[in-house]
């Protein structure tokens, strides 16, 4: 039995054994802190890849509908939640205060988060009878988004983030559409082995618990649909793929050494996959930290990711008053403010 495997078991086992009602958790019974740079609130669009309304939460700068702003176009965040969460956990646990307060400080520019909620437990990929919630990611909220607000739409300045399933589904859909997203940056993330019949026995029974079999079956399939499964996870695509297929994303991760389901091993292995693919990435990984919001994520690493999101819209910003100044036009200067960027543990 390899190393993947025996943390994936252990991981797949520990995610089993908690009740949904368990995982469930709010914000603690205390209201969220009030908001002093920004909005957020909920709101729906229609999906046709879903065939149905979604629900999704967005945070809005300040002066957003000020008149003085009205022309002003803002870098784009879509935020993929995760199993057993909704539009509103970004915002319950306490992550839109945090990108609040380092907008507030200059840290982060100004700019629109949506987190989208096509199910509690959708894995954010086209599945086999739970929808189309890839699709409707890459194709329907990007239009919304792009029809409703005034959002930047160069890939350079929009970021894909998530956490632990929301996590694996950032990776996915970012390896998959880098033409999409110029940025991805995950905490967390559910990384499994791509190879079922490598599994061993334990990781088999778990994934026929009762908690995550009806949810592996409407989206996998029973039995599970080896090449769906593959063709959806972040280890195979990192193996199949090349440097420039990429078009230089930008990718960051993060995970706990006392992560409760053991993703801070599997997400180890995924870093050094991509050490081997020779992609360019920054890996963190985090000695004492837990999983998700219950161990601190708001206050913790998410500070981090979204420094790190910041410095490549800034990046991005820089080249765009670059063209501007060889075109002749003005342009604009990136303020966000992030520690260099760095690969290994």
């Amino acid at each position: 039995m390899n190393k993947l495997s025996v943390v994936s078991a252990v991981a797949m086992v520990a995610l089993c054994t908690q009740a949904p009602a368990q995982r469930n958790r709010r914000g603690g019974g205390e209201p969220p802190a009030e908001l002093k740079h920004g909005t957020y609130t909920a709101a729906e669009f229609a999906s046709e890849a879903m065939g149905r309304k979604i629900p999704y939460g967005v945070y809005l700068p300040k002066d957003y509908a000020a008149e003085a702003n009205k022309d002003v176009r803002y870098p784009l965040v879509v935020w993929l939640h995760g199993m057993w969460e909704d539009q509103m956990r970004f915002h319950d646990r306490g992550g839109s205060q945090a990108l609040d307060t380092l907008i507030g400080k200059g840290d982060v520019p100004p700019l629109i988060l949506v987190c989208p909620s096509p199910g509690r437990s959708s894995f954010y990929i086209n599945g086999k009878t739970s929808g189309r919630c890839e699709d409707m990611i890459v194709k329907d909220l990007l239009a919304h988004v792009d029809a409703t607000y005034r959002v930047e739409t160069e890939r350079s300045k929009r970021a894909l983030m998530g956490v632990s399933m929301g996590g694996m589904g950032a990776l996915k859909i970012a390896l998959k559409h880098p033409a999409l997203f110029g940025t991805v940056a995950t905490h967390s993330a559910a990384v499994f082995p791509p190879d079922l019949d490598s599994l061993p026995e334990r990781f088999k029974n778990a994934m026929k618990s009762q908690w995550l079999a009806p949810v592996l079956e409407e989206t996998f399939g029973d039995p599970i649909d080896a090449e769906l499964w593959k063709a959806n996870n972040p280890m195979a695509l990192v193996a199949a793929l090349k440097k420039d297929e990429l078009q230089d994303l930008q990718i960051y991760f993060d995970a706990g050494t006392k992560d409760r389901y053991g993703f801070h091993a599997t997400n180890e292995l995924l870093h050094a996959a991509m050490e081997k693919a020779e992609l360019a990435h920054t890996w963190r990984k985090i000695e004492g930290g837990g999983h998700s919001w219950g161990e601190g994520l708001a206050t913790s690493s998410l500070p981090d990711s979204l420094r790190f999101v910041a410095q490549q819209f800034a990046k991005a910003q820089g080249q765009s008053a670059l063209r501007g100044l060889l075109d002749g036009s003005s342009g604009g200067e990136g303020k966000a403010k992030a520690p260099p960027a760095k690969s290994g543990g």
